[in-house]
């Protein structure tokens, strides 16, 4: 009877979070693992693992499909100053076609302890550099000077803020992630010259995302989670999940991203310091006649301290 009220509360507080009037922003890169990925969205995340903590995320998708979206991500961070500071760094490279898009973001939170969880408020800066691969494009002529050499990279600031509510087993999140909206400004030839920002409120892009876990029996553990992306003026995106954890080593679990795709993962816990993840997309669009699947690998370590031991794996 306690697992039925259970499985109804995530059920409820998924449908609450769906009663929105925001919109959605497809200019983000988006992730299948999100929930172990949360501070590439979230700058108000860092120090949450109480440890030093790298993650790296691989994202390949709609495979067989030239030019498809490719994105790499790489995120530090850790809690000092007796876990009153969270710190971290984040970088990622995301290419579509010849167009190249580089980030480099330093994560600060402040942090405050409440008597069931940790309140984190978080804010992030750094710059995201543009560039078109023109050596990428294959042309018929050999000798074409257009394609002879990439464009000059341009670099563009930016900046978020993020709120981060989070207990051992529940974690609940709302952030704006980049503040500015950048225009490439090319000139007569095609050549990007500059990047223009500025602060569109109704090209604000938000996220919020929530989770928990709850015991189905000493072996087997339920994680409902769920990522809203929103932004004025066009349709709610959203990604709910569903995975267990067996045998506190196993991840198994499945998800659907609104008018998107349905998505299968697995993640191997080897130990209390290191996580391996994989995710696999099926598309549901019209891309599906052309386009294979999207794949996503992820890893994630955990530094002991001496100081601290790590008893038991995070579970977001």
């Amino acid at each position: 009877m306690q697992l039925i009220k259970k499985i109804g509360l995530a059920t409820l507080m998924l449908l609450c979070l769906l009663n929105t009037k925001q919109a959605m922003s497809q200019s983000e890169p988006m992730f299948s693992q999100y929930t172990f990925n949360e501070i590439f969205i979230n700058p108000a995340y860092a120090g949450s693992h109480e440890a030093l903590s790298f993650s790296s995320v691989f994202r390949k998708q709609w495979v067989n499909i030239e030019g498809a979206p490719t994105t790499k991500t790489f995120t530090a961070h850790s809690s000092l100053f007796k876990s009153k500071v969270g710190l971290g760094f984040t970088a990622y490279q995301d290419q579509i076609g010849v167009s190249s898009q580089t980030g480099y973001f330093l994560n600060y939170a402040f942090r405050i302890k409440l008597n069931k969880g940790t309140l984190s408020l978080g804010m992030l800066g750094g710059f995201s550099g543009y560039q078109e691969r023109l050596t990428d494009i294959k042309t018929n002529d050999a000798g074409d000077t257009k394609f002879s050499s990439n464009t000059p990279m341009v670099f563009a600031p930016n900046f978020g803020f993020g709120t981060y509510y989070y207990t051992k087993r529940f974690y609940f999140g709302v952030s704006v992630p980049r503040m500015i909206t950048n225009k490439l400004v090319v000139n007569q030839y095609g050549v990007v010259e500059r990047v223009d920002g500025s602060l569109n409120k109704e090209a604000l892009h938000y996220f919020v995302a929530t989770g928990f876990i709850f015991d189905v029996n000493p072996l087997v553990k339920l994680r409902p989670s769920m990522m809203i992306k929103a932004v004025q003026n066009a349709p709610i995106e959203y990604d709910a999940n569903l995975s267990a954890l067996l045998l506190n080593s196993i991840w198994l679990g499945g998800g659907y991203r609104s008018g998107d795709s349905w998505n299968l993962l697995t993640a191997i816990q080897v130990n209390n310091q290191l996580r391996i993840g994989y995710s696999y997309d099926y598309t549901i669009t019209k891309l599906k006649d052309f386009a294979g699947g999207s794949h996503e690998f992820s890893m994630n370590y955990v530094l002991k301290y001496s100081s601290k031991k790590i008893t038991s794996p995070r579970y977001f």
